[in-house]
Formats: C-alpha cells, sequence, structure tokens
C-alpha cells in the first residue's frame, strides 16, 4: 500500500509539474534524472540476461545498438539514417519472439517471415514506418504506453485497491493534461533552442491531429502545442519518478560498489555536460538512452505476453 500511494503521489506531483512548466520540466527530468535512469536500468537488465530466453540473444540486441551508433556518430554514415527505423523494428522483433520453444531465432520461420514482411513495409509505407518505429516507440510507446501497462498489471496481479486508484489516477492526469492547459507562453527565449532537439515529436503529432501546417510557433505558444508538451513533460517525468520508487520492489540498487560508484561517476560527468552545453549533453547521452529503450523491449514484451496469458487468455 505504502509504494502505491508513493506513487499516486508522483503520478500528481508529475502532473502539477507539467501542468505549469511543460517545456522546463521536461528539459530538467531528461538531463537530471535521465542519465541515471538509464544507466541504473542498463545494469538492472544485465544482471537478469536482459529477459532474453538465450544469452546468444544479446547479440541481435547490441549489433543494431552499435551499428546505430555507427551511424549516428560517424559522418560518413550519415546517409544511412534512414535504416535506424529497421534497426529499432529488427530489436522490438526479436523481443516479441523472445521464447524458450525456439530460442534459436534464425530457426524460427515467423521471426523470418515478420522480417521480411518489415522490409516491405519499411519501403512500401515509408513514413508511417518510421513515425511508429522512430519516432513513437523510442519515446511515448516506451514512457508512456508502457509505464501504464506495468501499473496495470500490478493491480491485475495483487488486487489492491490501492494500486487501482494509482491506474485511475494516471489515466485522469493524462486526459486532464491534454484537454486543459495554463498559460500560453511561459517560455524563455534559450529554452527554445534546448527543445529544438525533440521537436520531431511534437510535429509528429500536430501532423495526426492538425491539418494545417506545423509552425514553430504553434509547437511553443498555441493552446494545442502546450497541451501536447504537458503531456510529454508528465509522461517522461513519472516514467523516471516510478522507475526510482521501485526500490524495494525489484531491487534495482542491489549491485556491486564498482558498479555503484561507476554509474554515479558517469551520472555525475553527464549532468556537468548537460550544464556546460546542452546540445552537446544531448548528442553525449542519446545513444544510452537508446541503448536502454531497446535493452527493455525484452522485459516490455514479457509483461505484455504474461498479462494476456494471465488474464485474457482462456
Amino acid at each position: 500500500m505504502k509504494i502505491d500511494i508513493l506513487n499516486i503521489f508522483l503520478i500528481l506531483i508529475s502532473g502539477v509539474f507539467a501542468f505549469v512548466l511543460p517545456f522546463q520540466t521536461f528539459l530538467f527530468v531528461y538531463a537530471f534524472l535521465g542519465p541515471l535512469h538509464y544507466l541504473t536500468e542498463i545494469n538492472w537488465l544485465q544482471q537478469r540476461n536482459y529477459f532474453l530466453q538465450d544469452k546468444t540473444n544479446t547479440y541481435y540486441l547490441f549489433v543494431p545498438i552499435f551499428l546505430i551508433g555507427s551511424i549516428v556518430y560517424i559522418p560518413t554514415l550519415a546517409e544511412l539514417k534512414p535504416v535506424i527505423p529497421f534497426l529499432l523494428y529488427f530489436t522490438f522483433l526479436v523481443s516479441i519472439f523472445n521464447s524458450s520453444e525456439n530460442s534459436k531465432l534464425y530457426k524460427n520461420w515467423k521471426f523470418i517471415l515478420s522480417l521480411i514482411i518489415g522490409i516491405v513495409i519499411s519501403f512500401s509505407f515509408k513514413n508511417y514506418f518510421q513515425t511508429v518505429f522512430s519516432v513513437f516507440l523510442p519515446t511515448l510507446i516506451h514512457v508512456f504506453i508502457f509505464t501504464g501497462i506495468f501499473i496495470l498489471s500490478g493491480f491485475l496481479k495483487t488486487k489492491n485497491k490501492w494500486s487501482f486508484v494509482t491506474l485511475i489516477v494516471f489515466v485522469l492526469t493524462s486526459v486532464f493534461l491534454l484537454n486543459f492547459n495554463w498559460k500560453i507562453s511561459l517560455l524563455e527565449t534559450g529554452m527554445l533552442s534546448k527543445y529544438q532537439s525533440f521537436e520531431k515529436l511534437n510535429q509528429t503529432i500536430f501532423s495526426i491531429f492538425e491539418e494545417n501546417n506545423t509552425t514553430k510557433q504553434s509547437i511553443y505558444s498555441s493552446s494545442f502545442g502546450i497541451k501536447i508538451m504537458q503531456f510529454i513533460a508528465f509522461a517522461y517525468t513519472y516514467h523516471y519518478l516510478n522507475w526510482f520508487s521501485k526500490t524495494s520492489i525489484i531491487q534495482w540498487h542491489k549491485t556491486t560498489k564498482t558498479k555503484i560508484t561507476t554509474i554515479i561517476i558517469i551520472w555525475i560527468l553527464s549532468v556537468l555536460l548537460y550544464y556546460y552545453n546542452y546540445k552537446t549533453g544531448l548528442y553525449w547521452l542519446y545513444l544510452l538512452s537508446l541503448t536502454h529503450v531497446i535493452l527493455e523491449f525484452p522485459l516490455n514484451t514479457t509483461s505484455v505476453k504474461s498479462l494476456y496469458k494471465s488474464n485474457f487468455h482462456q
């Protein structure tokens, strides 16, 4: 019950900050809490073999991560950036077909068929494919949808009324932030340049719900733009805080002193780099963020499968 009450408080406090200062809240938590979350979760996942049934399947995750890093950081490979959405699709498929029944993926005909279908779709519906796997999957699907699934799963396992209240507060806070906004303009000039690296997500959401062309002004100062930012800020803030509230449940803090020291040092250096130059900090930790997203895919898909089997499959 205590952890549920704590999470209800964290949801509400995340919602308040996202409502009052959406851009500032997002930029702060992404720079300050983000690196610590990525580092501690990657370490926790590694201790559990990334929730993969077969240890050799880790190559299917780390090779794409290496390729994405090479494409992003090596200028001569920049032309290969359109391949990144497919690499993310590939890692997600690896997670879906993470099964002890047929752990050798190259022998799994369903996996191979899904891979071929993905190749066809990535060429035939390039924009839609990129939107799903490059824009939404590593961002809102990861920080909001899967967080919601974890909350739902916790309630269905415990049948605790406070877990149900947590789920309801999570949903209602999200709905509120998507329908009401505090003020249309609360941005400092410097915030515009700092958020430019994330504009693609806002622009994509605009393109789905708005017929008119999206401008920078609409992203930062329109009523709809502020509502979108409130939701994004809330999703990220609570995603991070929810992880740090799970210490007593999943014991992610239990590791060697050497690893803890290394994590803290890298985290401090990352925050200082953000303070020195925000764009440089983003560039430095882009791959770390994406790495933690990809390595969590097996946990995400395993949770969805377990949820379905235990509650909806008779």
